[in-house]
């Protein structure tokens, strides 16, 4: 059985002291591949070590999260361009791209510019996305309507949205990226699971944030990536395999592993 976790970000420093034991235990776990979404200018020499230490189970990602577009956000997107640009092979998805009206609300006409700017990137470079949103369904679903029937896919990162949400995303051709929230008793995710199936989900942990019950509250770790399936297996009455084969399968059909 092998698992691929979708967005961690296992070069945080909340990983420092111990990471070659968290790869361990991810092998261990069954967990084949990580794939790390780019945050900011900082994250990005950090994600190129990582993947030079482990380069058979590290992917990348390039792009900006939305808590991270400020006044300067158009030289960012630049200089990120140019790597896109020159090695756009290095990089399985744009991301980590999206909308943030938890933080900050003040910035969202600068992350809308920004989150359209780097859709854009997806259809030059043939790439999927890793979406963020968070209390920015609105705004979000207003954009990607926009863009709808113009070759977009990827992944809506930790779904946390409506039934209604899901489908019409499912709809579009894109994927949910569903984690640790999953095993919450109140977040209803696995609810809006019953009624989508698993044809258009992928795992992920977003390590080292939202880990799952029973470690909820605690640093998360992509090891972990093996409860959530064993929760959905276990919640929607199919086998752990099943869930494994097919959230597998999607990943590697998404981003082209």
């Amino acid at each position: 059985m092998e698992l691929i976790d979708t967005h961690t970000h296992l070069d945080n420093s909340q990983l420092d002291a111990d990471r070659a034991a968290v790869f361990a235990r991810m092998r261990q776990a069954g967990v084949g591949m990580a794939l790390i979404p780019n945050v900011d200018d900082e994250s990005w020499p950090r994600m190129l070590a990582l993947q030079a230490q482990y380069p058979e189970a590290v992917r990348l990602m390039l792009g900006l999260h939305p808590c991270h577009v400020g006044a300067d956000w158009t030289e960012v997107l630049d200089r990120y361009e140019a790597l896109w640009t020159a090695t756009p092979e290095a990089f399985v998805a744009v991301g980590e791209l999206g909308l943030d009206l938890y933080w900050d609300k003040t910035t969202l006409d600068w992350q809308v510019a920004a989150l359209e700017r780097q859709l854009e990137w997806c259809l030059r470079w043939d790439k999927p996305f890793s979406m963020h949103v968070r209390e920015a369904w609105g705004p979000t679903m207003d954009v990607l309507r926009a863009w709808k029937g113009r070759g977009l896919r990827g992944v809506l990162h930790c779904f946390t949205g409506s039934r209604e949400i899901a489908a019409e995303l499912i709809d579009m051709g894109l994927h949910l990226g569903i984690g640790g929230v999953a095993t919450f008793p109140k977040a209803g995710v696995v609810d809006v699971l019953r009624e989508t199936g698993l044809d258009r989900v992928v795992l992920e942990t977003d390590s080292p944030y939202l880990a799952p019950v029973p470690f909820r509250g605690k640093r998360n770790e992509s090891a972990y990536l093996r409860r959530v399936a064993e929760h959905l297996a276990a919640e929607l009455g199919i086998p752990l395999a099943e869930v494994a084969d097919v959230t597998t399968r999607n990943a590697r059909h998404i981003f082209g592993l």
